[in-house]
Order: structure tokens, then C-alpha cells, then sequence
């Protein structure tokens, strides 16, 4: 998982063509085996696979993806309760499933803001809102001029240096990237780092307290307002993703918990990791 971490990108141009038949028994696993499974605040998903089975283009049309998407052969999503343990619960679930698809060379993208909800209503089954989907399929294997455009516009391969992000002990010490070696449980700051978010906004803030990691959200100013939920908490269960793979990958033991923390500003906390040992 953590190679996959770090050579992810989001694909938006596919190759013409259906997932053969292994691979769409691989997908269907990945997402019965997370179905299974719990968020940060014990919450469950259960996630679809969408395969219309139409022509690639009209897909994209139909869903809202065309122009922004290009022949995605199919999609997977789940739907939810829309408030804010739910969201962060989905938001982990679903970059694991993009996590375990990287692994299997398969390529997605995340789309809270740019598909027709309306087209996949009768996924709802009486949830409130499907926060996110991908395309799931075979990435192109040339970048085109429009994928390079919407990377660009986006911003997306720019990152925050560690001192926009993360700060030891409290808010007046950031944390400088130059001095790695002073760095506690740089894995999963690395790993946080190389995220993805909505428009690449990284709004996950940082604060490490001897053996205890602290997440807070920093919600952008005036951002997604016309989305019909705070599409920023997602971005809350994928930074808890990438942090608790960063302590896998260190051997460490841990604890996610709601603990005592300091509060800054309008930051908005989110949950912490005590590290055992």
C-alpha cells in the first residue's frame, strides 16, 4: 500500500475498453472486502460498482464526467449519511479502495464536484448523498494536453512544504522539512503528504505531542460552498489514511481516539493517534 502511496496520480483519459474479466473479479473484491469493513469512527459503507453498459462517451455524458473524465468504462461509489463522522468515514474507505486499484495497476480519479448526482439517485437506498466516485479502468498511456491542462489548473502536483502543515509541540513551532532526521513518524507525514484532496487544497493541519498525532481541519475560505456537503471532510479521511499507513509501514502500535488537544484558531479537530510504542 505504501508504494502505492507514493506513485498514484489521478487518471482522466482511459483506454477504450472493458475490464477484462480477472480484473473486474479483483475490483469486485476490493470492494466487497472493504464493505466489510469500518471507518475511523466505526462507520460502514457499502460500496457499488456502476457498469452501464453503454457506449464510454455516453457514460461520461449521462454521469456529468464528459469533458473532464474521457472513456471511463465504469464507476464505483458509495452512498451515505451526510454529516461529519460519516463523511470522514467514507473518505477513508474509498482511498483505500483507489489505494488497493493502484496496486493492481488499474487507474481512478476522485469526483465530489464534477458528476450529475441526480443520474445515480437510485443508488441512494436510503442514504442521504453519494459524496464521491471514481472511474475505475485502464489508464491511457500517453498524458494528453487536456489531462495536462486540468493538472495544471488544479494545481495538483504542487504540495505544501511540511512547515504549512505540520507543527511539533504546539502552533508556534512548524515543522521544518531540512531537518528530517528530527522529524517523529516522518512516514506518515511523507505519506500525507503526497495526498490527494479536493482541488488540491490540503487542508489537513498537524500537531505532534510526544507520542500523540493530532489532526485538525483548516477549511478553506469560501470553497465548494454550492456543494450540498463539506466535501473538506472527505479530505479528513483520506489524511487519516495516509497517517495510519505511515505507522504501519514504521512497525508501530497505535490508537485512534478522541482525545485531550489543544485548540488554534477556527481549526476544526478531527481525531488523534497515540502511539504506543
Amino acid at each position: 500500500m505504501q508504494e502505492a502511496i507514493m506513485k498514484r496520480k489521478s487518471v482522466r483519459t482511459y483506454e477504450k475498453r472493458k475490464l477484462s474479466e480477472p480484473d473486474l473479479e479483483c475490483v469486485k473484491k476490493i470492494l466487497e472486502k472493504t464493505n466489510t469493513m469500518k471507518g475511523p469512527f466505526a462507520n460502514q459503507m457499502t460500496f457499488f460498482y456502476y457498469d452501464p453498459n453503454g457506449d464510454f462517451d455516453d457514460e461520461g455524458k449521462m454521469i456529468g464526467t464528459y469533458g473532464f473524465v474521457k472513456n471511463p468504462p465504469a464507476f464505483f461509489g458509495a452512498a451515505t449519511k451526510n454529516d461529519m463522522h460519516h463523511l470522514i468515514d467514507f473518505g477513508y474507505l474509498f482511498e483505500r479502495i483507489v489505494l488497493k486499484l493502484t496496486k493492481i495497476g488499474l487507474g481512478t480519479v476522485w469526483l465530489g464536484g464534477t458528476f450529475h448526482r441526480q443520474a445515480l439517485k437510485h443508488l441512494l437506498h436510503g442514504m442521504d448523498i453519494i459524496p464521491a466516485i471514481s472511474p475505475v479502468g485502464y489508464p491511457e498511456d500517453k498524458t494528453t494536453f487536456r489531462d495536462k491542462a486540468i493538472r495544471f489548473s488544479i494545481k495538483a502536483d504542487r504540495r505544501k512544504d511540511f512547515s504549512e502543515m505540520y507543527y511539533l509541540e504546539d502552533f508556534k513551532q512548524p515543522l521544518i522539512e531540512t531537518y528530517e532526521e528530527k522529524i517523529p513518524y516522518l512516514s506518515s507525514l511523507i505519506f500525507l503528504q503526497k495526498a490527494p484532496s479536493a482541488s488540491n487544497k490540503q487542508p489537513w493541519r498537524v500537531l505532534i505531542q510526544k507520542n500523540v498525532i493530532h489532526l485538525y481541519l483548516e477549511k478553506t475560505p469560501n470553497y465548494a460552498t454550492s456543494l450540498p456537503f463539506p466535501i473538506q471532510y472527505l479530505d479528513m479521511g483520506i489524511a487519516l489514511f495516509h497517517i495510519e499507513e505511515g505507522l504501519k509501514f514504521d512497525q508501530k502500535t497505535y490508537e485512534m481516539k478522541m482525545t485531550n488537544h489543544p485548540q488554534y484558531l477556527d481549526w476544526i479537530y478531527i481525531l488523534s493517534f497515540e502511539i504506543k510504542d
